[in-house]
């Protein structure tokens, strides 16, 4: 008996080879590059934007703090993978994949919890572009079930983990608020920040 997961998965994964046009979105909309490196680049632009040094300011602290989601998002859905070991959907099952095999275990999505740490850190103080980038990203996640390299409840842990990795960065803000602090003042002295 198919389980929900598998149900979903393969219910999406039947749609591939059916309409080339959407293929060809999901190809691009799955690789590793296009969404992380869009949301990169709305850091860069957030770390220059505010009408006054106090908003650059604020902006520019939740550029650290985006970043500091990403990489405990990541660790941690690293660490869960290490220990549950899952085998991607297409080892397991016959998939057609129209993305390259990874070889890293599927459980959770650590580029779906990575960039919905970024987005959720973001839309806590500019709720426009992190719902945008919530938007993005949930495009990330259905892409990588559609084309097979991950089972759906491997996007949607990595989602709770993206969104809950804001509690530890908020926690930890005061102690480590310093840092950015000192980062840029140095930028500022140099037109970086």
């Amino acid at each position: 008996m198919l389980s929900l997961d598998e149900k979903i998965l393969f219910a999406l994964n039947d749609l591939n080879g059916k309409y080339q046009s959407l293929d060809k979105i999901i190809t691009w909309t799955v690789s590793d590059y296009l969404i992380p490196v869009c949301l990169c680049l709305a850091l860069i632009f957030m770390w220059f934007v505010g009408h006054n040094q106090s908003t650059r300011y604020r902006y520019q602290l939740g550029v650290f703090a985006a970043l500091a989601a990403m990489a405990i998002s990541s660790g941690v859905s690293q660490l869960i993978s290490a220990l549950i070991e899952r085998p991607r959907p297409f080892i397991t099952h016959d998939l057609v994949v129209l993305f390259y095999k990874p070889t890293d275990f599927s459980f959770p999505s650590n580029p779906v919890a990575a960039c919905f740490g970024i987005a959720a850190v973001v839309s806590t103080f500019n709720k426009k572009l992190g719902l945008s980038m919530f938007l993005f990203v949930g495009i990330l996640a259905f892409s990588r079930v559609y084309v097979g390299v991950h089972y759906p409840s491997d996007v949607i842990m990595g989602a709770i983990i993206g969104i809950l990795s804001i509690i530890p960065v908020y926690l930890l803000r005061k102690i480590m608020e310093p840092m950015p602090t000192c980062f840029i003042k140095i930028a500022r002295i140099f037109r970086l920040a």
